[in-house]
């Protein structure tokens, strides 16, 4: 009996009697981890976990557009940029010339409040045109009036 089995059948029945064991035995007692492996989780006892069906009702809800834009002006914190434009004006006055014109003055302003545009728009336009009057006035006394600076953040 044993000189008609060659080696390789006895090799072969043996693997296939350990894979069908240790299948039996993977099914019979580890199920669920199996089952995990390919995305299928078990759920504990009868409740069902609020965060998964939170994550489901998310999935209909509708993205609120408005989250995406840009905030309005009212929202922004501005005192960067105010502290930023006070600088430049600051500069810009200590380096200008001492027989600088008005109109010169009122124009190389102009240029700086260009770059901020989101001052212009402010509730604080009143504190700007007197911030600017006061600094021009301290440099260049009497260059300037208070209804031209007005006029250029208008």
């Amino acid at each position: 009996m044993f000189n008609s089995t060659t080696w390789a059948q006895y090799f072969t029945a043996l693997f296939l009697l350990l894979v069908c064991y240790y299948t039996v035995i993977g099914l019979r007692f580890y199920h669920w981890e199996i089952l995990s492996l390919i995305g299928i989780k078990k759920i504990e006892g009868d409740s069902i976990s609020s965060s998964s069906v939170a994550d489901f009702k998310k999935s209909f809800e509708t993205e609120n557009h408005d989250d995406y834009l840009p905030k309005p002006s009212s929202e922004i914190d501005i005192s960067p940029l105010m502290q930023a434009f006070t600088d430049e004006v600051r500069a810009y006055l200590q380096q200008a010339d001492n027989c600088i014109t008005s109109y010169e003055l009122l124009h190389s302003i102009n240029l700086i409040i260009l770059k901020y545009p989101v001052l212009r728009d402010t509730e604080y336009r009143e504190e700007l045109v007197q911030l600017i009057f006061d600094e021009v006035n301290t440099q260049y006394p009497n260059h300037l009036r208070q209804s031209e600076i007005r006029q250029l953040l208008s």
